[in-house]
């Protein structure tokens, strides 16, 4: 018998979610932070079969514009299947069968625009509007060290990595997110209005009080801020988690480049079998060795006519930006 529960506060989930979390982002803990400082009417769906919990999903509302893909003013009101924070991890997990037993639910119980983000496996064909979404970049560590990378790349790249980290003025620092400042904030907003899969714009208390676990590291020119990331080792997974670019100073430092490299050095340093490299500036993750995950979003309107609408213009709303192959590993390594 199937039972389907709606909770409104992570601190009323019971403990068997994380059981079935298979990542860092789809835990009760990062949720409860999510809930406290992102707030955006976030309901938590639960899907037992005889007393047994094989599925869960985050649902939450914002205002974004459907055509966010090709940069067309769109605002809509959306239900979101997925993670308040805009990560990768997919918002509904558990046993295959009962995740599209739960996600249908959700779509005949919520009203109106519901999108499924980052869904792991591409949707059947069905009456849902259904397409890709941005790739995750995925870095498989196979290196005990960071001169072992070094090492494996082919001379052009590894000369590329060299010759931008040279030794300059500028300076890099590893602190706790409790040192996030409002100048931090202020170039994460650049990245954000500069982005073409906007989501959730995140405020300043939601990174100053990001859990321990999260690492900042700062760039500084002169005492200047002029760009910062912040990473995370969960398991033997490392991720990139979000960052604040000076746009003007990266063309000049390449700052960019150089936090992205320090991200990969950390992830190897750390340990970790994989290294996300998050979802977007895909060719510079790629030239580090970084692999494209497909990821799929499907949508569903509560209203027919809508949702014929989304059916015939599905191909309006999916991400359709194709990669050429980057081979920066030597061909023993590839």
């Amino acid at each position: 018998m199937a039972e389907i529960t709606i909770f409104q506060k992570v601190s009323d989930i019971p403990p068997a979610w994380d059981e079935l979390a298979v990542n860092y982002f789809q835990q009760t803990g990062f949720l409860l932070h999510a809930e406290k400082h992102n707030p955006c009417h976030q309901r938590y769906y639960l899907y037992k079969e005889s007393g047994t919990l094989l599925a869960v999903a985050i649902v939450y509302s914002l205002q974004l514009d459907i055509l966010t893909f090709i940069r067309v003013k769109s605002p809509l009101k959306m239900n979101i299947i997925g993670i308040p924070c805009s990560v990768s991890s997919s918002g509904i997990f558990g046993k295959p069968e009962a995740n599209e037993k739960l996600k249908k639910y959700i779509y005949e119980k919520e009203k109106g625009f519901v999108l499924a983000l980052n869904l792991e496996e591409k949707p059947a064909e069905s009456a849902y509007t259904s397409g890709k979404t941005l790739p995750s970049i995925i870095l498989d560590n196979k290196f005990k060290s960071w001169n072992g990378y070094l090492s494996s790349l082919r001379s052009d790249y590894r000369r590329r990595i060299r010759i931008i980290n040279s030794p300059d003025d500028l300076k890099f620092e590893e602190m706790p997110c409790s040192e996030f400042t409002e100048v931090m904030h202020m170039l994460y907003l650049e990245v954000y209005k500069r982005s073409s899969g906007k989501l959730e714009k995140l405020g300043f208390e939601f990174f100053k009080n990001l859990p321990s676990e999260f690492k900042l590291v700062s760039c500084s020119l002169n005492k200047e801020v002029i760009g910062w990331n912040i990473g995370l080792k969960h398991n033997s997974a490392y991720y990139f988690f979000l960052g604040g670019i000076d746009y003007e100073m990266n063309k000049r430092y390449s700052t960019y480049f150089r936090l992205l490299t320090m991200i990969t050095r950390n992830g190897i340093e750390s340990g970790a079998q994989m290294i996300d490299l998050g979802q977007t500036a895909e060719i510079p993750k790629m030239r580090m060795g970084g692999k494209p995950v497909s990821k799929y979003m499907e949508a569903h309107h509560s209203n027919s006519f809508f949702n014929y609408l989304l059916k015939k213009f599905s191909n309006l709303l999916e991400y359709k930006r194709e990669f050429g192959n980057s081979h920066p590993f030597k061909q023993e390594n590839l």
